[in-house]
């Protein structure tokens, strides 16, 4: 098989168990089994990996080629920024109905008083 005929694999691997996995090239492989192989061949000859996969470049999904699934871009996320929110006149209305501590502190001195039903 000529080698512009063989599929694409995307390789990617991980270094150690808690690292994310990376991208770190292509290989043109006959099967998922030979691109593995190419792939610590081409790759993993000096590091040693704790993971390593080779996914055929058709199945990947890009984000670009579907509009619908990019995140919206950062000047719409103004909700997320500190200044996003202006609870200004809600924090003044909160503070106004709040009890100070002498007025809770004066309530629990009082004696209760039951109510004869």
């Amino acid at each position: 098989m000529p080698m512009e005929d063989m599929p694409v694999f995307e390789v990617f691997w991980q270094k150690d168990a808690l690292s994310f996995a990376t991208h770190v090239g292509s290989i043109r492989a006959p099967s998922p089994t030979m691109a593995l192989e190419s792939a610590r061949e081409a790759y993993f000859r000096r590091d040693s990996a704790f993971d390593i996969w080779v996914v055929p470049q058709d199945q990947i999904v890009h984000a670009r080629e579907i509009p619908a699934t990019l995140p919206d871009a950062p000047e719409q996320k103004h909700y997320r920024l500190p200044g996003g929110y202006d609870n200004g006149p809600l924090w003044k209305q909160f503070k106004a109905q709040a009890q100070k501590i002498e007025d809770v502190a004066e309530e629990m001195a009082e004696p209760r008083r039951r109510s004869d039903a």
